[in-house]
């Protein structure tokens, strides 16, 4: 089992959901937040006042979303080649992790 993360700007959210309809996902949640890229944070010093730092955030993030799944090894794989041909010409991230354990009460 995996846990696949994908993080999309808002914009790309309908290409995501039909990845995943596609790869076989059969159900997942959705996060919407804020969010820092790399590049824009890269070499980036604030001053260190709370309103200063809080600013800062409110200025450099960027509205973002993001799926979590916990699938098979096999429709892991199909996400990420599905989620690839979806999304090749926009800005995306996705993240896999082992799943050890599901506890379901």
């Amino acid at each position: 089992m995996k846990e696949v993360r994908l993080f999309v700007d808002p914009e790309n959210v309908g290409k995501v959901m039909n990845a995943m309809a596609e790869a076989g996902v059969t159900g997942f949640y959705v996060i919407e937040y804020r969010g820092v890229s790399p590049k824009r944070w890269e070499g980036f010093m604030i001053e260190e006042s709370p309103e200063a730092a809080l600013k800062a955030l409110k200025d450099l993030s960027e509205n973002a979303v993001m799926f979590v799944t916990v699938v098979t090894d096999e429709v892991c794989e199909r996400l990420k080649e599905v989620a690839e041909e979806y999304l090749r010409d926009v800005r995306h991230t996705i993240v896999v992790a082992p799943v050890d354990e599901i506890t379901v009460r």
